[in-house]
């Protein structure tokens, strides 16, 4: 057989090879141990040994196992299968025997090549033994040599999540990859081999080196987890080539940062890459060429390629770049429809590389190898077998890749979703981290409840836990904080990824020691400090050396749950009635303690007036500012369109965001977004509205990455005065919402951020201010101080009264209102909107599902009983009603100056609790009743699983008499709607919003239990 360069792509891998024999004969194939065989040696071998296998198994297609760590004797196995023209099974010779058996009876094979050290396993198997030392005869056997179209491989996932599937490798797939233009390989280099045999990477090390004349140097496990000798070896093997998973490129790089520097080609992949170790190898010496690989197992390797630039790493984002030649791949969102470049979808894959399929499951196969005759894919498969990858990406306008997250790795911590993947970006961006696995771990024991570790590799041994947790949650102020625990180094599995369940079964040995301990010291002692730590370590999880008296809880990953639930300890415990701001106003163990210390059998609480004091002194913030000189512009003028947003992160900012981008008028939307750096904050929005299933072209969209609450809004001071200059209009709907921290949590972002943002609007140039506040200022009016009715321009300072018995973000809300109208007085061009209780998007039924009333309708519908709570009545209104309403009334400078109750334009179509509850038992499959308010908290507390769980302080704390922070908003006030009536007369859409009850069943699906909802 001839075999030019032109006929390559029909051949098989076993004819590659040959070829390279023929071409190459004395050239070194493989090298381990001492020992080397030529192409030469390396293909009589393998003949000698595919003529004992034909032997003992004449069958021509069953697959045969090879079960031979890596090495020479596994290499000379493949290539002996494949000459026979059939499917290599690499094995983990670390399975225990009845795992393996399983694995190959599932695809029909009893047959294994073994070695010297593995001829005693799988005893009731046909074994034929490899042994490169072996002189092989002269050539008696005519390899059989089949083409591309041939299964070469079966490969196993790892099992992790269950019963591991066999992937139906095909040689074309291999082949397109290891011969592609852009080959990590080529004619000469000294290939690293050290990914294990079972994983499929270490194709790329075999056979791409043995398809192109390279030389495959086997290391060993022990020098590929030492990272200095690694280093050595590299240098002293003179290896041009190598390819290591994310987890091990991490552990190497910061131990010997110049490891890499000899290297003509290095290519990580396995795990999404990490910013701060690329920035460490750029440092410390770079190997020629990065390349950023991705690809599932089910499409041989690699489908993704990307050279990785000193100023991407430097810029915090990698992208995983573009497809292989003869590679197809395209993004949809979740009904399967291509979405636009710049927005989130998952990643389907078809063409040259795309596995058969699961052998003998076909229903798995089914459901990740599907047919889309309406996507312009195609497959070589034939028609219909396009691979679902269930990961993330998106696409910018260069047909360029970046790697989101999975699917799958969205967990919920008490109803909040986390995204695993990028809460461990964020932690490898702090600069004490050099690595990091967050895993969610759930302790043993009733009531015991789920939270986050992260387990992170410090640069340096003196760095501390605290030292990390205090740099995150400066960086990342509004995000979810995981335990931080320090370890030396992860571990890894065989595959080279992070062994997670190790580091759980780790964890949760650690805490149960500690609970015991605790609890043996806790007994019989009078010490309020050694009690209050028993509770600590016991209720929040923490190890016991991990808790110092100085150390703040709420910045060790403490929720709102585990608050919940240590108050109700605590009330119990010392015989007090602490409410849950006196956690969070006392946040350490020793603050707890001289609190409880100095109040057991006295009131704990402020005075009304030293509260009503300190909102007073905050309502002067803002007093200096004045307006500019001239008229404010109209924002959407063919010369403007230029909007500066707070919020885009938000339930109502997302959507707010969405429309603006889809009108024509707009040229740019500035998001002030709470981030590290751009990057960061455009993956924090992309995951926001991909949680709320909107699907917007971001291209107009500018992420300035800083904080409201910051002087400067946290920006650079050129920067600052950059975007005053530039905006044309500012839209401030962002806050924070907590319904359990008292005032001072809510004060720096609300009312202090409330006064940044009025300072900016008012800095260079006349800018109109459109402040987004809430119903919500006038507390609990109705039943405190008689109020039937509130007109709009009404100040919800002649309401203080009430404000006393309401949420600190409710107070914080009230403050920053008063500043907001201060600057009206004072002639700022501001308008105050107040949006009642927003609810789901009409049409598409997505809700917020962590506000209080989403939590609410689950909460009693999980419990099939719901509170009884008369003459209460909630202005429920749907999330795009506010949007339009809120950028109608913005676009007539004649609006400025007013506030607009954004609630139901017909007041007739305002329901009231009982109503609302009584729609819900109607639409809803199970059965409800109403029960007093009394019953129905005391069933919440019993259900720690409840979503309602951490807000039971809140419903359970009297503040009037016998009523709750809930049963005082009876009697609740009419909002005037004059204002907005006038503002939107000239819009009939939005005046025609429909009756809140037609709308329930839209929305039930996102109340459901998740159960039923499925």
């Amino acid at each position: 057989m001839v075999f030019s360069e032109e006929n390559q792509l029909d051949l098989g891998l076993g004819a590659l090879f040959k070829a390279q024999y023929l071409r190459n004969g004395a050239a070194v194939a493989v090298e381990s141990d001492g020992h080397a065989l030529s192409y030469a040696d390396l293909h009589s071998k393998a003949l000698y040994l595919a003529h004992q296998i034909q032997r003992l198994c004449p069958c021509d297609e069953t697959p045969v196992g090879i079960l031979i760590p890596r090495g020479i004797n596994h290499i000379l196995g493949q290539v002996a299968v494949l000459y026979l023209g059939r499917s290599c099974v690499p094995l983990d010779f670390k399975l225990p025997d009845d795992h393996l058996n399983n694995m190959l009876h599932d695809i029909g094979t009893n047959l294994v090549i073994c070695d010297q050290e593995t001829t005693h396993r799988l005893p009731t198997f046909t074994h034929v033994l490899a042994d490169h030392t072996i002189e092989a005869p002269g050539p008696s056997f005519e390899p059989l040599l089949k083409g591309p179209k041939s299964c070469s491989h079966i490969l196993h996932t790892s099992g992790t999540t269950g019963k591991p599937k066999a992937i139906e490798i095909f040689a074309e797939g291999l082949i397109n990859l290891l011969l592609d233009p852009s080959s990590f390989v080529k004619k000469g280099d000294r290939v690293g081999h050290i990914t294990s045999v079972a994983f499929d990477a270490s194709l790329v090390e075999i056979w791409g080196s043995l398809v192109n004349g390279a030389t495959i140097v086997c290391i060993p496990m022990e020098t590929v987890l030492d990272p200095l000798e690694l280093s050595r070896q590299i240098k002293s093997l003179k290896l041009n080539v190598m390819q290591i998973t994310t987890s091990l490129l991490n552990i190497t790089a910061y131990a010997s940062p110049s490891a890499f520097s000899s290297l003509e080609t290095l290519i990580t992949g396995g795990e999404a890459i990490n910013v701060q170790t690329i920035r460490t190898i750029f440092e410390g010496g770079p190997p020629r060429r990065i390349i950023n690989g991705y690809g599932p197992t089910e499409c041989s390797v690699y489908t993704l390629w990307h050279p990785v630039s000193r100023e991407e790493a430097q810029r915090g984002e990698i992208p995983v770049g573009k497809p292989f030649c003869n590679v197809q791949t395209c993004l949809v969102d979740e009904n399967l429809i291509p979405v636009k470049a710049g927005v989130i979808g998952e990643l389907l894959i078809a063409g040259a590389g795309v596995a058969g399929g699961y052998i003998g499951e076909p229903e798995k196969t089914a459901k990740s190898f599907v047919s889309l005759p309406h996507l312009p894919l195609h497959s070589n498969r034939g028609p219909g077998h396009i691979y679902r990858t269930g990961d993330l990406m998106r696409m910018d306008e260069d047909g360029v890749y970046y790697y989101i997250g999975r699917k799958d790795s969205q967990i919920k911590i008490r109803g909040q979703r986390v995204e695993i993947e990028a809460l461990e970006s964020n932690l490898v961006q702090l600069k004490a981290v050099s690595a990091a696995a967050v895993i969610k771990i759930t302790p043993k024991g009733a009531g015991r409840n789920p939270f986050l570790v992260a387990f992170c590799v410090p640069i340096s041994p003196c760095i501390t836990a605290a030292a990390i947790t205090k740099e995150y949650v400066e960086r990342y102020t509004h995000h979810i904080v995981p335990r931080i625990e320090v370890v030396a180094s992860l571990p890894l599995k065989t595959n080279g990824k992070t062994d997670r369940k190790e580091l759980e079964h780790r964890y949760l040995a650690k805490i149960t020691d500690s609970c015991m301990t605790s609890r043996y010291a806790g007994k019989d002692i009078g010490n309020v400090e050694a009690k209050l730590k028993a509770l600590c370590v016991d209720i929040l999880s923490l190890p016991t050396e991990d808790i110092d008296p100085t150390d703040d809880f709420m910045a060790m990953g403490t929720n709102s749950l585990m608050v919940a639930i240590l108050l109700a300890r605590i009330n119990r415990t010392f015989g007090v009635s602490l409410g849950a701001s006196k956690i969070y106003e006392n946040p350490t163990l020793r603050s707890l303690t001289n609190l409880l210390e100095t109040t057991q059998g006295h009131s704990t609480e402020l005075t009304n007036e030293a509260e009503q004091e300190l909102w007073l002194q905050d309502t002067q913030l803002g007093q200096h500012l004045r307006p500019l000189p001239g008229t404010v512009v109209d924002w959407e003028d063919v010369s403007e369109g230029r909007v500066f947003l707070t919020g885009a992160t938000g339930f109502v900012g997302a959507f707010f965001l969405a429309e603006l981008l889809r009108m024509p008028t707009v040229k740019k939307v500035a998001c002030l977004i709470r981030a590290k750096d751009q990057a960061a904050g455009r993956l924090r929005l992309e995951n926001v509205l991909r949680k709320y299933q909107i699907y917007s072209d971001l291209d107009k969209v500018v992420v300035l990455p800083g904080s409201f609450s910051e002087a400067n809004l946290g920006l650079n001071r050129k920067d600052y005065d950059y975007y005053a200059e530039w905006a044309s209009v500012v839209f401030h709907l962002g806050a924070k919402v907590s319904y359990v921290a008292p005032y001072s949590s809510h004060r720096m972002d609300n009312v202090v951020g409330t006064c940044n943002i009025l300072e900016f609007a008012s800095h260079k140039r006349p800018k109109a201010t459109h402040y987004t506040s809430t119903i919500a200022v006038y507390g609990p009016t109705g039943l405190v101080t008689g109020t039937k009715f509130v007109h709009e321009d009404e100040r919800p300072a002649s309401h203080l009264a009430a404000l006393h018995y309401d949420m600190g973000y409710a107070q914080s809300q009230w403050v920053a209102e008063a500043i907001a109208w201060n600057a009206i007085d004072n002639g700022l061009p501001v308008a105050i909107y107040r949006p009642g209780f927003v609810l789901g998007h009409s049409q598409t039924g997505v809700c917020n599902p962590d506000d209080f009333v989403g939590r609410v309708f689950a909460s009693c519908m999980a419990m099939g009983r719901y509170p009884l709570l008369p003459n209460q009545r909630k202005e429920f209104v749907p999330v795009d009603y506010i949007v339009h309403a809120l950028l109608h009334i913005s676009k007539s400078k004649d609006n400025l100056g007013h506030a607009y109750n954004l609630v139901h334009p017909d007041k007739t179509h305002a329901i009231d609790l009982c109503t609302s509850f009584n729609l819900l038992k109607t639409i809803c499959p199970y059965p409800m009743h109403g029960v007093t308010y009394t019953e129905w908290v005391q069933s919440l507390s019993l259900s720690p699983e409840d979503p309602l769980y951490p807000l039971v302080p809140m419903l359970k704390e009297r503040v009037l008499g016998e009523r709750t922070r809930w049963e005082v908003y009876e009697n609740m006030v009419e909002y005037g709607r004059e204002n907005l009536h006038k503002a939107i007369k000239d819009a009939p859409d939005i005046l025609a919003c429909g009756p809140m009850d037609q709308l329930f069943s839209r929305y039930l699906r996102s109340w459901l239990p998740t159960s039923c909802a499925n």
